[in-house]
């Protein structure tokens, strides 16, 4: 008497099984959408900039070294002095440096997407040890027979020199000297360059330093600071910062209005000495991966929203079946395996309609005018399908808080796993406490009855 039963929860969850396609399809949609919103930020990278990494600066003492070495002919009957020449470059990093940037944000549009670009504003500064510098050139007139220093300049590297909005100005030895485009160095040509006045004789402890430059950005903004001791202050009006590199903040504060963050690092942290004078080598990789930065997330986009959302979906499509499935015992109305699946084809259409609308919509309102659609559309459906207006405005009434239950997961950043799993557990609660004194023995046996009497025959 229980095969009745068993079919037709069988057919239930064929319907809920097959329900995945549109499920599955939207998804794809979704990632599909996401994709685009990709593109439209490489569209809007290629006419502003796109992420931009600082680094630097760095002090350079180009020199020209000559060794005379002693060479024998072919038969060695006779040597000879051969002159060897080779081009050479010492690097020097600050003894102190500080960073401070100032980050405005804004939006530039591609189509229908959003795409967050920022400005930067940066006021660099700090010192050069004297002693260093003249215990580098005695090194350097050291290491050959002949040695003709080359004009020292410093340097600082960028990601995109495009963003450099103005000609930055060094400030050396009360002396303004114009940055030239190019950063002259090897692994990165990027950025800019300065060549300073001839400081061999200063009898100063620290030569000072500063200048000024602003960068046009997108996304992330990081930072190669290259002094012994090093300060990098950031403060912008993106509420939404996401840390990364190789060190987090000392200090940082974040609100709705935006988000402040000081870095400090020390050579004996970062070993940035061994890594500068490794790059003059030509071993770049250990500086150049050493930087930390923020970068500007939106931390629950429209399509990022939109994906958790579907995530619920087979459990919302699973909750409409056991909730119709509790009213046939129950109130015993047959519901026929179409109406199941017109139902949940609504429950569906919800999450298209979510995504097509947050595209131009805020996802508040979206989510409130998809859900809202609906929930309308099912309590006119169910009114007839269950028998009554009332069972229809409790059925419409639970699906109210359920989407309710879903937009607060959702829009959560950091409990949406647990707010998820409580929501399933309670869900779990609620039917068995609502079936706890159904026999299903009997229910199989009057869905046994029912399918004689469909056919004609008769049930003693």
């Amino acid at each position: 008497m229980q095969k009745a039963l068993a079919i037709k929860l069988l057919v239930i969850g064929v319907i809920a099984f097959v329900l995945l396609i549109p499920l599955g399809l939207i998804a794809d949609k979704i990632y599909e959408r996401n994709q685009y919103l990709q593109s439209a930020k490489d569209s809007v990278a290629q006419s502003w900039t796109g992420a931009q990494e600082l680094m630097g600066p760095i002090l350079v003492i180009p020199y020209i070294a000559t060794d005379y070495v002693d060479v024998w002919n072919k038969d060695g009957s006779l040597k000879q002095k051969k002159e060897v020449i080779k081009q050479k470059q010492v690097f020097i990093n600050p003894e102190t440096l500080i960073i401070k940037s100032q980050v405005e944000n804004d939006i530039r549009y591609k189509g229908i997407y959003k795409v967050p670009v920022y400005t930067a504003d940066f006021d660099v500064s700090g010192t050069f040890d004297v002693q260093r510098i003249q215990d580098q050139l005695r090194d350097i007139q050291a290491s050959a027979d002949k040695v003709e220093l080359l004009p020292a300049y410093l340097f600082s590297t960028v990601s995109d020199p495009r963003g450099i909005n103005s000609i930055p100005s060094l400030q050396w030895l009360n002396q303004a000297i114009k940055f030239m485009p190019g950063s002259m160095f090897e692994r990165n040509e990027e950025g800019i360059h300065a060549f300073v006045p001839d400081f061999t004789n200063n009898t100063l402890s620290a030569l000072g330093f500063s200048y000024q430059v602003t960068l046009r950005g997108m996304e992330s903004l990081s930072f190669i600071p290259t002094g012994i001791e090093s300060q990098v202050s950031v403060a912008s009006d993106w509420p939404h910062p996401e840390f990364t590199g190789k060190f987090l903040p000392v200090q940082h504060s974040i609100s709705e209005d935006g988000y402040s963050a000081t870095w400090k690092t020390t050579s004996f942290a970062n070993n940035i000495s061994e890594k500068v004078v490794g790059c003059a080598k030509g071993e770049c990789s250990g500086l150049l991966f050493s930087g930390f930065g923020t970068k500007h997330i939106e931390t629950v986009d429209v399509y990022q929203q939109s994906d958790r959302a579907l995530k619920y979906g087979i459990l919302f499509i699973g909750l409409t079946f056991i909730s119709f499935f509790i009213f046939e015992v129950v109130k015993r109305l047959p519901i026929h395996a179409i109406q199941y699946t017109l139902v949940g084809f609504a429950n569906a259409i919800f999450y298209l309609l979510l995504v097509s609308l947050s595209e131009h919509l805020a996802f508040g309102l979206s989510y409130a005018i998809a859900s809202v659609a609906c929930i309308a559309l099912l309590m006119f459906y169910l009114s007839y399908v269950l028998k009554g207006v009332k069972l229809s405005l409790l059925y419409s009434g639970l699906l109210s808080v359920l989407y309710l239950c879903l937009y607060m997961i959702i829009s959560s950043e950091d409990l949406a796993f647990l707010m998820g799993s409580l929501l399933t557990f309670v869900i779990l609660i609620v039917v068995m406490v609502a079936t706890r004194n159904i026999d299903w023995y009997d229910v199989g046996d009057r869905a046994s009855a029912v399918s004689f009497a469909s056919k004609g025959e008769k049930v003693e």
